[in-house]
């Protein structure tokens, strides 16, 4: 056991003082670590409940609106997954990734993009590894091992201390240090890996040691995780409605690989010099590989459509048939990449305490690098006479994709086409230095003073080279076509989901790790693609000023945050890219924050805030590298010149604390979106050596609100206990209303990306001494596609997740757990809005964990 301070008077009388050594200094923190205080003794806890007891007198102390999520011990998160705890806290929604995991996570029904993700509050760099993804700002938290975590905070609201640029929401991920942990502290685990829909398994382990002197003065934690997890999706695509369409049968194999380190020494010579030195590293091996049988249309829908019989509708956009009988052959499209991501973060952070003051500086650097590592595209053709693909893609959750005359499972009939290699790179890179300072004063209600400074530097680089092959790439020595049988690797053995009878569900697979390693040897060089060539740079600077409150009945925060940003992006001339050209954009903004609790009674508290906020846009979007569909006769660029999103928010909640573990609380929520970018909402004509050419550019969007409603409910009885929380949410969006003509004629309502009306969670547990059970059902009501931007055509149905987490505690150090995620199987959907048919269905299995733990 340790001992912290903290402020007496803020502990309610019924609440026990049962927390672990990490979720009291959080609370400290949240409520005012710098005022006058007493010695309160913490004890340390473990187990479910205890874990919940603590996340709950976070949100319960806390001066702004703010949600936690507390490790109960090392290695003790909720969930395998940091963004799939997070989806257990009320206004919390997420959007699982390729093989079904949980990525990004969206706020109170805003775009994923506005969620401001930060490792112990700082900003942690990220590249992505897929070469189509949007370069955004937010880290992936499926990086995170979850051993190295030891909370996660969720502030809905913002305070000015807080670094700026979480519209939705900002989510702040911390570790731990060894002066806060026992002097000889080791946890060590391994654990394995099933994916429902594979025929692999993944291993991994963590190892955790953490040592203090006797008179804590000085200590290092040293923690390495590795893990390894395969990841399936079996998919059916319907793009038939695209400028360039196309539906087929996919299946994504990916069997990813992370090793992170996390080093800490801290050194603390007196009660008022605290010292820390702190790095956090983690490697993500990628490589995955992508088949899709498909029915090719092309990008000429009259030419298409000359090709199909018996056709009965048309795609209402592009004009294509969406069934009939097709007078060709299935191509099946395979893109295998060597991707990675390689994040490391670096700081020092120093705390001093005098008598009227105390200081808090940190310097670091973050810095990323990563790509796909060359996207290997392979075409796969069959040369059997008279083929023909039967189709419907009228439906609404399956399709029909039906060859005739070819063999999908016969690998020897399958030839090959001369590979295409193209290689994404990109690095992301930020230094940063901040001060704090806290002066306790006596000026009325107001006992605390805080101001500071931030320093940003950021550097967003991206670019791709096509690689140049030598003749025979696709030739045996015999001078005869390869075939997939060379690189053999099974059948997909797809699952069937969104497949009509008669579709193929044994697709020959090829091995992309052999696919690769054969066009290697073919590499003579590579070029420079110079259109998606683009660098972004930010100077940001910061500053605030906050004051905290507190009286007989009431506590919280005021303040004021200003902010400037200057950008600038390089890119070469989009038409003759023959020279780099060069773009410069600033902006600043004031963000004052307010935020109040008021002790209604002594369980009861009514709490308020109203902020603006702001979020810079994403890499994307400010990136002036540009691309060019030669079909179309269209460039498709960013911009730097781009305002931040901006927003005005408030809420008001009462929340009743009716015994130490338990809570009942609703609160309403309001977002006045002033400003939003639009994807290539800007459409201009050129004339380039006399053709007319078409330039789409992204454009600032006219804004919009969300509002909603969430209700919170959590208790426990005797060894069960219960969280049950509920997220209603309406939103929209404005955008311009052209005629057919394209002239404006008003403004409409469109719906956001991202937002769902209705999210809910219910979680049970079962606790004793022995074993620990939980079931999470997590459900997310339909909503329009990230992607496809305010008004987007691509529509989520809804879906629910049914996860299981089992630990037998074989004896005082030793746990076994089983862990289950999407224990039924669940599928997702996502429909095309314009006629209402399948877009697609994705199967990614169940994952289940097993692990065994040792902590001493």
């Amino acid at each position: 056991m340790f001992t912290n301070n903290f402020k007496k008077s803020l502990l309610a009388v019924n609440v026990g003082l049962i927390l672990s050594g990490t979720a009291s200094i959080n609370i400290a923190y949240a409520a005012d670590e710098n005022q006058a205080s007493e010695s309160v003794e913490v004890i340390e806890v473990r187990g479910i409940r205890r874990s919940l007891e603590a996340s709950l007198n976070t949100k319960r102390f806390a001066n702004a609106v703010v949600d936690s999520i507390t490790a109960e011990d090392i290695g003790k998160m909720p969930d395998k997954n940091i963004a799939e705890s997070l989806q257990r806290i009320p206004g919390v929604s997420i959007t699982r990734n390729f093989a079904g995991e949980g990525g990004s996570v969206s706020i109170r029904g805003t775009n994923p993009e506005l969620t401001n993700v930060s490792l112990n509050g700082n900003y942690v760099a990220s590249t992505g590894w897929f070469s189509q993804q949007a370069m955004t700002r937010s880290f992936d938290m499926d990086l995170m091992p979850t051993e190295m975590v030891a909370g996660v905070d969720v502030y809905k609201s913002p305070t000015a201390s807080i670094d700026e640029g979480g519209v939705g929401g900002t989510v702040v991920m911390r570790t731990r240090k060894p002066l806060q942990l026992d002097s000889l502290t080791i946890f060590g685990s391994l654990e394995a890996q099933d994916n429902s829909i594979s025929d692999g398994t993944g291993y991994g382990g963590t190892g955790l040691v953490s040592w203090k002197n006797d008179e804590e003065t000085w200590g290092f934690l040293g923690a390495l995780s590795t893990l390894e997890t395969v990841g399936r999706a079996h998919k059916a695509e319907n793009y038939l409605d695209d400028s360039w369409a196309g539906a087929g049968i996919a299946e994504f194999n990916q069997t990813r690989k992370r090793d992170a380190l996390n080093f800490v020494v801290q050194y603390a010579p007196s009660a008022n010099l605290d010292i820390s030195l702190n790095y956090f590293g983690v490697d993500l091996d990628a490589g995955n590989s992508n088949q899709n049988y498909l029915i090719i249309a092309g990008s000429d829908a009259a030419d298409f459509n000359s090709k199909v019989t018996g056709a009965t509708g048309l795609s209402p956009t592009e004009g294509f048939a969406v069934n009939g009988t097709f007078a060709g052959g299935p191509y099946d499209d395979q893109n295998t990449r060597n991707a990675e991501v390689d994040t490391k973060v670096y700081s020092v952070d120093v705390d001093y305490k005098a008598d009227n003051y105390s200081l808090n500086a940190k310097i670091g650097k973050t810095e990323a690098s990563g790509g796909d590592g060359g996207n290997y595209g392979i075409g796969w053709t069959s040369q059997a006479p008279n083929q023909q693909i039967i189709f419907d893609m009228t439906h609404s959750k399956d399709m029909l994709l039906q060859p005739v005359g070819t063999d999908a499972s016969n690998h020897a009939e399958y030839v090959m086409g001369v590979p295409n290699v193209v290689e994404t790179i990109r690095s992301d890179e930020e230094s940063f230095a901040q001060i704090d300072f806290d002066f306790p004063v006596e000026f009325g209600a107001v006992t605390n003073i805080k101001t500071g400074l931030k320093l940003r530097d950021h550097e967003f680089s991206s670019y791709a080279n096509k690689w140049d092959l030598g003749a025979g790439v696709n030739l045996d020595a015999n001078g005869n076509l390869l075939t997939k049988a060379d690189f053999a690797d099974g059948t997909f053995d797809h699952s069937g989901v969104g497949l009509i009878d008669g579709s193929p569900r044994n697709v020959a697979r090829v091995d992309g790790d052999k696919v690769r390693a054969h066009v290697d040897k073919f590499k003579t060089g590579s070029t420079l693609q110079k259109a998606g060539w683009g660098k972004v740079k930010e100077d940001i600077f910061a500053a605030y000023v906050q004051g905290d409150f507190s009286g007989e009945s009431y506590r919280g925060n005021v303040g004021l945050r200003y902010v400037s940003t200057e950008a600038s992006a390089q890119y070469y001339d989009f038409v003759s890219l023959s020279s780099i050209e060069k773009e410069k954009n600033d902006y600043a903004d004031w963000l004052p924050s307010f935020n109040l609790a008021v002790d209604l009674a002594e369980d009861v508290i009514l709490r308020a805030s109203a902020s603006k906020v702001m979020s810079r846009p994403n890499y994307s979007y400010m990136n002036p590298a540009s691309s060019y569909n030669d079909t179309t006769k269209t460039y498709t660029r960013g911009s730097i010149d781009l305002d931040p999103y901006r927003a005005t928010q408030a809420d008001i909640g009462v929340e009743w604390y009716f015994n130490e573990s338990s809570l009942f609380s609703v609160t309403l929520f309001n977002k006045d979106i002033s400003s939003f970018v639009i994807s290539g909402g800007k459409v201009s004509k050129l004339e380039v050596d006399g053709e007319t050419r078409i330039l789409k550019e992204n454009v600032q969007g006219l804004g919009g609100k969300i509002e909603g409603i969430e209700f919170q409910y959590q208790q426990s009885f005797g060894d069960f206990g219960l969280l049950a929380n509920v997220t209603y949410a309406e939103g929209y969006g404005l955008a311009n209303q052209l005629d057919s003509n394209g002239a404006l004629v008003g403004v409409k309502k469109e719906g956001l990306p991202g937002l769902s009306k209705l999210t809910y969670n219910l979680t049970g547990y079962y606790e004793t001494e022995l074993v620990a059970l939980r079931l999470a059902y997590n459900y997310r009501d339909d909503y329009i596609a990230e992607s496809t931007g305010i008004g987007g055509n691509a529509f989520w149905d809804a879906h629910a997740f049914l996860d299981l987490s089992a630990t037998w505690h074989v004896n005082e150090n030793v746990d076994l757990s089983l862990e289950a995620t999407n224990l039924l199987e669940e599928t997702t959907v996502q429909r095309l809005s314009v006629y209402n048919a399948m877009r697609l269905h994705a199967d990614n299995g169940r994952n289940t964990y097993l692990k065994v733990s040792y902590r001493f």
